[in-house]
């Protein structure tokens, strides 16, 4: 009988130390956070727009002529629209997300977030959205190897 226990508790326990869904999702919520603040431009757009909400067409004109219309301004406004996790080779969280941008249009994406890579990428559509290690990939390759990983983790 003990040892039918301790088989029983050694089942039990054996999924434990996977996140559950709740703290994926919070997982993926904090690196889009952070991914949405360090984005290389937000810095420049955000010394242009000067954090205020009525921008002036002068104004508006210098953030689009930096390509701002096609970053996020803020994390704490940007807001998943849907999320869905999946267990294969790695554990993701895949979805969409909304917010605005500093020009005030809204921005449709959808990301990709691994748990064991700590890592969440965001669907690049503009030439803006390349890193310093992808420079010199084309935006359409991009494009590209992003619909593979979702092809191949969110299916």
């Amino acid at each position: 009988m003990k040892t039918r226990g301790i088989l029983l508790l050694c089942f039990l326990l054996a999924g434990c130390d996977q996140p559950n869904e709740t703290q994926l999702r919070l997982d993926a919520s904090r690196q889009l956070q952070r991914t949405i603040d360090t984005n290389p431009l937000r810095g420049s757009c955000e010394s242009i727009a000067r954090g205020r909400e009525w921008l002036t067409p002068r104004t508006l004109e210098q953030l689009e002529a930096k390509g701002c219309q096609n970053v996020l301004r803020s994390a704490t406004e940007t807001n998943f629209t849907h999320t869905e996790i999946f267990h294969r080779a790695l554990t993701t969280v895949c979805g969409g997300i909304q917010g605005k941008s500093f020009t005030g249009t809204t921005l449709n994406r959808r990301f990709i977030y691994s748990s064991e890579e700590k890592a969440l990428v965001i669907e690049p559509m503009t030439d803006q959205d390349k890193t310093r290690f992808e420079g010199h990939k084309t935006l359409q390759q991009l494009q590209d190897d992003f619909d593979r990983q979702m092809t191949q983790y969110c299916q």
